[in-house]
This record gives structure tokens, sequence and C-alpha cells, in this order.
């Protein structure tokens, strides 16, 4: 079984305003309280080198912003616009856990801000273990749910779902693109969240879950097993969700 991928993004935010400190702060410190593997953060099973603390003050999360904040090539001095990438792979509290199904790792970009050429230039992927150690088994949508308001409730992002290794978004020409095309907004997958004014306008298959938020937002869940790519079934209820949110898509 591929392990599923958690994504979040987000428009550029005004430094004084974004509070990506106390965000980023929040998000690490919480996220153990969704699995222990999230008590560590590291740079690789060799090293063993810590990236981030867990927990994580203010304080800490302030640093690490500047620390890990984007460079200017020639000459070598920050360049605050493109954000700050912080990273590590998670294995738990010592001694770790560094089994290939519990392997997890993620990946914030945080702090963009200004002009882009991406509507959404802040963004965290998350992969998430192909079990979940603390359950022995692999990830349900039903323990995903939570995870994923949690985020939102930190990082407040545009787009959120999570998804398969395996699928791709859809996508649709656009000659404003370097490719020619780009994807669909909002982007579906396993559990795909939607913002109030989207969930107010979406119509949904039959047999998906719907959770609503107390804003209006919505969660639509899938199944409650993750499938594989030869999954006919599986496959056919996902392009289902994809024709019945096609009209809210951008």
């Amino acid at each position: 079984m591929d392990r599923p991928e958690l994504k979040l993004w987000w428009e550029a935010r005004v430094p004084g305003q974004a509070d990506d400190a106390r965000r980023l702060s929040d998000f690490v410190t919480g996220l153990p309280n969704f699995d222990p593997i999230y008590q560590s953060w590291l740079k690789s099973p060799t090293t063993k080198e810590e990236t981030v603390a867990v927990p994580l003050s203010k304080a800490e999360a302030k640093q690490l912003l500047v620390d890990d904040m984007a460079h200017y090539d020639s000459p070598n001095r920050p360049w605050p616009e493109l954000g700050s990438d912080i990273w590590g792979g998670h294995a738990g509290p010592p001694p770790y856990d560094f089994r290939k199904s519990s392997y997890a790792d993620t990946h914030c970009h945080v702090g963009a801000f200004g002009r882009s050429a991406s509507i959404y230039p802040n963004r965290i992927f998350m992969r998430l273990s192909n079990l979940r150690p603390s359950a022995g088994r692999a990830w349900r949508a039903s323990e995903l749910r939570p995870l994923m308001i949690f985020a939102r409730e930190v990082w407040n992002p545009a787009e959120m779902c999570a998804t398969f290794s395996f699928y791709r978004p859809l996508k649709v020409p656009d000659p404003t693109w370097a490719a020619g095309e780009r994807n669909l907004r909002p982007r579906i997958g396993w559990l795909t969240y939607l913002p109030p004014d989207l969930a107010s306008r979406a119509k949904y298959p039959a047999d998906v879950e719907v959770e609503a938020l107390e804003d209006g937002a919505a969660l639509v869940t899938l199944c409650e097993e993750q499938f594989e790519k030869t999954d006919a079934e599986g496959l056919a209820r996902l392009h289902a969700l994809e024709a019945a949110l096609r009209p809210i898509q951008t």
C-alpha cells in the first residue's frame, strides 16, 4: 500500500499579519497528539540530527524561519519574499523508529509574500507512514480528518487534501502557464477540503461522506480505507467525485 500524502496550500501573506512563528510552533507541538511518530523531526537516520525541536516554542520557531530562509545565489543574502523551508523526517521519541513502514516526513514552505509566480506560494506537504505506528495498521480516513481539521485551524489554508501517491490531479489547458496547462483547483483526493464558499455550491455523489464544519466548510471523504491504483471500484468513486465537483473548480 502506497503511503498517503496530506497537502496544504495558501496565498502570500503580509509578514506582519501572517503570525507564522506562532503557527509553526502550534503545528509542530500539536502533531504528536495525532501519532507519537511526530515527537521528532530528524535530518537522517544516520546522523539523527534534529532539524526541529519538539515541542517548539514560538521563539524557536521564529529563529527557524530566519535560519531556513531562502537566499539569493549572488550575492548570498536572505530573500525573505520567498519564505522559509523547514523539513524533517519523523521517527518518534528516542531510540527512534526507523522501520520503512513507519517512515514519514513533512516539508513546510512558509512565509512567502509579495508577488509570486504561484497563486499559492506557501505549502505544507506531509508524507504519512504506510502504517500508523500507534495503531499498527494503515491510516484510516476517520483518523486523518481530525489531523486535517487541526492543520486547518493552525494554517487556514486555501486548499487541502489527503491523496494517494499514484494520483495526479486533473489539468486544463492554460496558455498563460509555461507548461501550457495547469491543475484544477481545488485539488481533489481521498479526503478533500472545501472552503465555505465552495462547500455551499458543491454537489456530491451519494456514496461519499461529507463532514460540515462550523463555518460552513466541508471535508469530503471518498471511503474509510485507502486503495491502490489497481482498485477499479475505488477509482470509480474518485472519478465520480471529480465529475461532481468539476462545476466549482477553476
